[in-house]
């Protein structure tokens, strides 16, 4: 957020359920947890604006791109899919809301965490994840999974205008090249960056060339998109 606030006005929205908004209570759908986006968006007078979303985030910032596409200027999808009940993924999402059931969201988020890094647990980035993984509550954790599973959005990539950077690790546990190439070849012009020796949250991994590719993308001259209003 410091190197991109040299450049735009940058924010992050915690969805409900989640860091400081974890007192409200989660939907369970990814159009829902759009369109509260959109209503701080909106609340904010914001009209114009780029979209990064990781994870389930990314599926998220798809369905904003579908609910109100002239709006955006630039998408950057990372380590996201068009799918939500991701094929390859380390455990179903079944699964998860069983262990969620049986160990609580402390130990499941530990444990969720420990995957998205290269080197699990022996990670320097392990323990800050960690903690962040943390800032959830059972019933947004429970309902972020089920709203995951419902969401499908393959047949609606061809609708996406936007000029799109894809980013991806290339030992991703959450997320295999399927989905990765669903999105790359699904989004007409689309461009794809594969970093190399990282997982899921390579923004901790790789974070001077993921900030670098992420600035290079955003600050590029406009061709087919808008010029950003901040």
């Amino acid at each position: 957020m410091e190197r991109l606030r040299l450049h735009f006005d940058v924010i992050a929205i915690d969805l409900a359920g989640y860091g400081d908004a974890r007192h409200l209570t989660a939907p369970k759908s990814i159009a829902a947890h759009a369109q509260s986006v959109l209503n701080t968006l909106d609340q904010l007078g914001i009209q114009n604006f780029h979209l990064l979303g990781h994870s389930m985030g990314g599926m998220i910032v798809q369905e904003i791109v579908y609910q109100v596409p002239t709006r955006v200027v630039r998408l950057v999808l990372y380590a996201t899919g068009p799918q939500g009940s991701i094929p390859g993924r380390f455990e179903t999402m079944a699964r998860s809301r069983e262990r969620l059931a049986e160990d609580g969201v402390e130990r499941t988020a530990r444990r969720i965490c420990a995957t998205w890094l290269l080197d699990r647990e022996a990670s320097p980035a392990f323990e800050l994840l960690a903690a962040l993984g943390t800032c959830v509550s059972h019933q947004a954790a429970e309902a972020g999974l089920w709203a995951m599973e419902g969401w499908d959005g393959r047949d609606r990539l061809t609708s996406i205008q936007q000029q799109t950077l894809i980013i991806w690790g290339e030992v991703d546990r959450s997320y295999g090249w399927s989905q990765i190439e669903a999105l790359w070849r699904g989004i007409p012009g689309a461009s794809l960056a594969v970093l190399p020796a990282c997982s899921h949250a390579l923004h901790l991994e790789r974070t001077a060339l993921f900030q670098t590719l992420l600035l290079e993308f955003l600050l590029a001259p406009a061709t087919r998109d808008a010029a950003a209003t901040g």
